[in-house]
């Protein structure tokens, strides 16, 4: 596989781009992870959007300079991440790109991998989630508004049910998250939402505790529902110290 640090020149009206020469690598990257690097830059730096097609595979297999086996396993990478798909007899589409998705993929990790504990999830939820909860307040739409109370709803159906309230808690977080018109709040709150779930289950818990913390929810919605961003942030942040008190 060919691989140089200088970035190539353009190419020409109908010439096959070489992706093996936009591929950078690192020593210990593996070819299928160089080409899958390289395709997802190929799809940055052609503006390819939700639905536009990839070059034929053997279009590519002549770009990125290998075969078609690590091409079709990096592809298979990208299938996995969510970024395209394979339509049978059509070819190799991009999707629709969900962040919070994948990165919401990666949560399960975080725990282990970084040496999260209690302490430093409640450091960032804080200011975070305050945050969310004043710029939703600001930019909500009608649709967050009924995503919102559906999630709420779950959360008073599910009161003696614990499994079933933390579910639409969360869900309840994620749609605020949503609700800033904010991409980048989604994406931090989903590479999150386990070790938030879990921490749920650390907490001091009965139904009044529920029902207590229910109506917490309730006031960060009538706040973001009559757009008092400055009410928002204060329902969540007392609602988030109430959390605290409860470990």
């Amino acid at each position: 596989m060919s691989i140089t640090p200088d970035r190539p020149a353009p190419a020409q009206e109908g010439q096959i781009v070489s992706l093996a020469e936009v591929i950078h690598t690192r020593r210990r990257e593996t070819v299928v992870e160089a080409i899958a690097q390289g395709l997802i830059r190929y799809i940055a730096e052609k503006g390819l959007k939700a639905g536009d097609r990839l070059p034929p595979e053997r279009d590519l297999v002549q770009m990125v300079g290998a075969s078609r086996l690590p091409l079709r396993e990096a592809l298979c990478v990208l299938k996995g991440l969510g970024i395209v798909e394979a339509q049978h007899g059509r070819g190799v589409f991009v999707k629709p790109l969900d962040l919070g998705a994948i990165f919401g993929m990666l949560s399960p990790l975080l725990r282990t991998h970084a040496d999260i504990d209690i302490r430093h999830i409640f450091q960032v939820r804080l200011p975070l989630e305050a945050s969310v909860a004043e710029l939703a307040a600001a930019s909500r739409t009608d649709r967050n508004l009924e995503a919102l109370g559906d999630a709420l709803s779950g959360m008073r159906e599910g009161l003696r049910d614990r499994p079933v309230y933390i579910q639409h808690d969360m869900a309840f977080h994620q749609e605020l998250a949503r609700s800033t018109d904010n991409p980048i709040f989604h994406v931090f709150m989903a590479s999150i939402t386990d070790l938030l779930a879990e921490v749920q289950f650390l907490y001091r818990d009965n139904v009044d505790v529920r029902q207590h913390a229910l109506g917490e929810h309730a006031e960060i919605l009538e706040a973001v529902r009559t757009r008092d961003g400055q009410r928002a942030k204060a329902a969540m942040q007392n609602h988030l110290r109430y959390a605290m008190q409860r470990m």
